[in-house]
């Protein structure tokens, strides 16, 4: 009978010692889950989440979002009138134009060689048809060709932009 008491005695043991190894077990790979999802909300939290801004970094940001407008200096030139290159008749165009430059230095170099660009660009516009300059994409491409030839005389700045003030072709 002493037999039969260990043998149960030991049957109750391993059941006990069973049922405590599978909960040691679940309460380690619990520990485990915890530990790693913890770990990785405070890596989020501490290295990859962007801090708060600063009320100076928001008046910064509000700055940054609307740019000054700048206005450029303009530079008017007298009117031009000239023959076209028309084969079949006689067509003039007058016009009249403004010239945006990059900075207020480039005002006194371009009253300097006001003759010069008055060259380029009367030889550039009598060397044009009615038909090349009468459409909106032809004074588009106008304006390109004068920018360009007129900024190759220029030293301490450019021509950005060409306005038109009057564009009449007879």
């Amino acid at each position: 009978m002493a037999k039969k008491k260990d043998k149960d005695t030991e049957a109750v043991a391993e059941g006990v010692e069973g049922k405590k190894s599978k909960k040691g077990l679940l309460i380690i790979i619990i520990f485990i889950v915890l530990l790693l999802g913890g770990g990785g909300f405070g890596a989020y939290w501490f290295l990859l989440r962007a801090p708060e801004p600063t009320a100076e970094q928001l008046a910064e940001m509000e700055a940054a979002k609307k740019p000054e407008p700048v206005i450029l200096p303009v530079f008017a030139l007298k009117p031009f009138v000239v023959n076209l290159v028309d084969k079949k008749s006689r067509r003039y165009l007058k016009v009249t134009m403004k010239l945006e430059l990059s900075n207020e230095e480039l005002l006194e170099e371009v009253d300097k060689r006001r003759a010069q660009l008055r060259d380029v660009v009367l030889t550039m516009l009598s060397s044009k048809t009615a038909a090349e300059i009468g459409s909106m994409e032809g004074k588009f491409l106008l304006r390109q060709d004068i920018i360009k030839r007129v900024n190759v005389n220029l030293v301490t700045g450019k021509v950005t932009k060409v306005y038109w003030e009057e564009f009449v072709v007879q």
